[in-house]
C-alpha cells in the first residue's frame, strides 16, 4: 500500500461527560474528520468567523450563549456546507459499563476501548489517518501509543495510521468544533433543558443534518453526521 495513493485525513477527537458526576448517564466520544489538504482552508474559514464575531478565546459547548449565537450558527453552517468535514460520535450509558469484567477493573482502559470502537468502524480503506486526541492526564503513560498501535494492527493492509498524538484543544479549532457537537449530542441524550440557547442549537443541528432529533442512532453508513449508540459493556 503506497502512501502516495492514499487519501490523507486528519481526525480531531474529544470526549464529553466521561468524568462528570452521575447525573448525566450518557457520555459521548466523538471526532471531526477533515481531508488533510483542506485543513488550512477550513482553519482560515473558522478564523474569518472568529474575526467577524470577535471570538478569539477557545470556543465549544460550554461557551455557547445567546450573545454568541450568530457565531455558533455560522459555524454550524460552515460544517453543513463543507464536503471536507464530517463527524462521528459514540454515545454510551456509563451505568452499563462493566470495567471489572471487561477491562480488568481499569476504567481508563475501558475508556480507550470505547475510543477504539468509535474509530475502528469509521476509518476507511485506502486512507492514511492523522489522529489528534484532546490531551488528558492518564494513569498509564502509553495509552495514546497503545490505541494507535491497536488501530494500526487492525487496519493493516487496508488503511494506515500515520500518527496518533495528544494535542491542546486551545490550539486546535476542529477539536473545539468537535467539543461543540459532542456537547450538543450529550445535552440531547441526557435530556438537558437548562439553557434555551443550547436547546435551540441542538434543534438547529438536528434540522441541518436532516434528523428529527440528536437523540437517535444513525445508520452505520451515515457519512456526514454519524451517531453510534454503543450498547456493549
Amino acid at each position: 500500500m503506497k502512501s502516495e495513493k492514499l487519501c490523507h485525513i486528519n481526525i480531531y477527537c474529544d470526549e464529553s461527560r466521561h468524568t462528570s458526576n452521575g447525573d448525566d448517564p450518557y457520555m459521548v466520544i466523538g471526532a471531526i474528520a477533515c481531508t488533510r489538504q483542506k485543513k488550512q482552508e477550513i482553519y482560515h474559514a473558522v478564523n474569518l468567523l472568529r474575526k467577524k464575531h470577535n471570538v478569539w478565546k477557545e470556543f465549544g459547548w460550554k461557551t455557547l450563549s445567546p450573545s454568541r449565537k450568530d457565531f455558533y450558527w455560522e459555524l454550524l453552517e460552515l460544517f453543513r456546507t463543507s464536503a471536507d468535514l464530517s463527524f462521528r460520535c459514540l454515545v454510551v450509558d456509563r451505568n452499563i459499563l462493566d470495567h471489572e469484567q471487561y477491562s480488568d477493573g481499569d476504567s481508563e482502559l475501558g475508556f480507550y476501548k470505547l475510543y477504539y470502537q468509535m474509530l475502528i468502524h469509521w476509518l476507511q480503506p485506502r486512507c492514511a489517518y492523522h489522529l489528534y486526541l484532546d490531551w488528558q492526564q492518564n494513569r498509564e503513560q502509553g495509552r495514546f501509543k497503545d490505541l494507535g498501535h491497536i488501530l494500526g494492527h487492525k487496519l493493516s493492509g487496508r488503511a494506515k495510521i500515520e500518527c496518533l498524538e495528544p494535542v491542546s484543544s486551545k490550539e486546535q479549532p476542529l477539536v473545539q468544533l468537535c467539543d461543540l457537537f459532542i456537547g450538543a449530542v450529550g445535552y440531547a441524550w441526557n435530556a438537558r433543558v437548562g439553557s434555551k440557547a443550547k436547546v435551540e442549537f441542538c434543534s438547529a443541528l438536528a434540522t441541518s443534518m436532516q434528523m428529527s432529533s440528536l437523540k437517535v442512532s444513525t445508520c452505520k453508513s451515515e457519512q456526514k453526521f454519524n451517531i453510534f449508540h454503543f450498547v456493549g459493556q
